[in-house]
């Protein structure tokens, strides 16, 4: 029976044409492939994925994309920032992969030594911005800072009998720096005494500074202590009100325990009943447990009680 309209394809081409990939995908991919093995497209690689990384980090906490991001962006990508800018040259892939690996811990170990031992704190949002913040920082310096172009190497064929290649020294020196700087900022962090993030503030009663110490007499003075507990757990804070060089103001006490990152307002009021000048102190204390309490800090404010 013969059919009309029908096309004599011949059987070998039409199994070459069903089993050759599309060359529109093949070169995309290799485009991208090859831009990422330029400079300007592993910067840009770099600067996406830290932003990327982050509002994952910050939008989806816990999740499984959280993972899939923030191990590498803590664990590779400072690294490699830090190895495109110093160990670049004449280093092999393999050497590159290594140190971004251990570099990257040591970066993550000074960005948190740093963080605790100053007043910003180390928190999720604070480690998150200074790797954001560092990686974008050394890509910005990879950009400025001149680098001379690497000769080309020639590729060395392995012989039978050649002896086994002997690790890379940069390699070799970087992963016993990192072991050895690793071990001591581990014992700074635990043996550091970190700052206390307690506050202790005075204002009047409409939370300003207090700027009106002039009172006449018999005016009652009303005032508003502020405290919050920035220790590493619950602690027992005692306000003790009173003034220094007149005892006839008498002696107030406040307590209350506070957990960790609780607020406290206590409001005091004086009596001003007598003419003169007068200094209103405030001690606070803080006991931790069974311990005895230690004076944290103390506040005082110079009135003057007149007609």
């Amino acid at each position: 029976m013969h059919l009309t309209g029908q096309a004599n394809i011949p059987p070998n081409c039409f199994y070459r044409r069903m089993t050759e990939p599309q060359a529109g995908g093949v070169s995309e991919l290799e485009g991208l492939a090859r831009f990422l093995r330029t400079d300007n497209g592993q910067r840009i690689a770099l600067c996406v994925f830290a932003v990327v990384s982050t509002l994952v980090l910050l939008f989806f906490p816990g999740s499984i994309a959280a993972y899939a991001f923030g191990l590498p962006f803590m664990f590779f990508v400072p690294g490699f920032a830090v190895v495109r800018l110093f160990f670049w040259k004449g280093t092999s892939p393999e050497a590159k992969f290594v140190l971004s690996l251990g570099l990257s811990i040591l970066v993550v170990i000074f960005l948190g030594l740093f963080l605790v031992l100053t007043p910003i704190g180390l928190g999720s949002d604070s480690t998150r911005a200074s790797l954001i913040v560092f990686t974008l920082g050394a890509v910005a310096l990879d950009v400025f800072l001149p680098r001379k172009e690497e000769a080309p190497r020639k590729r060395a064929v392995a012989q039978k009998g050649d002896a086994p290649q002997k690790p890379d020294k940069v390699v070799a020196a970087m992963l016993a720096t990192a072991l050895v700087v690793s071990g001591v900022s581990l014992g700074l962090i635990v043996t550091a005494d970190y700052p206390s993030r307690t506050y202790f503030a005075l204002t009047d009663t409409n939370d300003m500074v207090v700027t009106n110490t002039t009172f006449p007499i018999n005016a009652t003075l009303e005032l508003v202590l502020h405290m919050k507990n920035g220790e590493d757990g619950q602690r027992n804070f005692t306000l003790v009100a009173y003034a220094l060089n007149d005892p006839s103001f008498g002696t107030q006490t406040f307590s209350k325990a506070l957990g960790k990152g609780d607020t406290w307002n206590q409001t005091v009021v004086f009596e001003l009943v007598q003419y003169g000048y007068f200094r209103l102190d405030f001690d606070l204390y803080i006991q931790e447990g069974a311990k005895a309490p230690y004076l944290y800090g103390n506040l005082h404010l110079w009135i003057s009680v007149g007609m």
